[in-house]
């Protein structure tokens, strides 16, 4: 598996936990704390997030929420920057890699 595979891989796991706590945002409960969706599997990082900002996260396959400087520069771009998180897209394999996970 190519370094930008796992980059890929890793976010997907957090962002499926995430998922599922979304479940609350989405139904109008007030912001949940996410799991940086990183590549490090040993982040333990929260990110508070509303309904709104999880939803212009998960707007595309290649976005992920990160905590500010959580980022792979190799293989990910810094889109948008929260205060209190970052908007991260994957590119070249990772891209393709998180593309195929959705």
């Amino acid at each position: 598996m190519s370094y930008e595979e796992r980059i890929a891989k890793n976010e997907d796991w957090f962002r499926d936990l995430n998922r599922r706590k979304a479940e609350w945002i989405e139904s109008g409960h007030s912001a949940a704390g996410l799991r940086c969706e990183c590549w490090q599997m040993d982040c333990a990082e929260r990110i508070p997030l509303s309904g709104r900002e999880w939803q212009e996260v998960r707007s595309r396959a290649t976005t992920f929420a990160v905590v500010p400087d959580h980022f792979a520069p190799s293989a990910e771009v810094v889109v948008k920057k929260y205060r209190h998180f970052w908007i991260v897209e994957k590119q070249g394999e990772a891209g393709e890699v998180a593309k195929g996970l959705e």
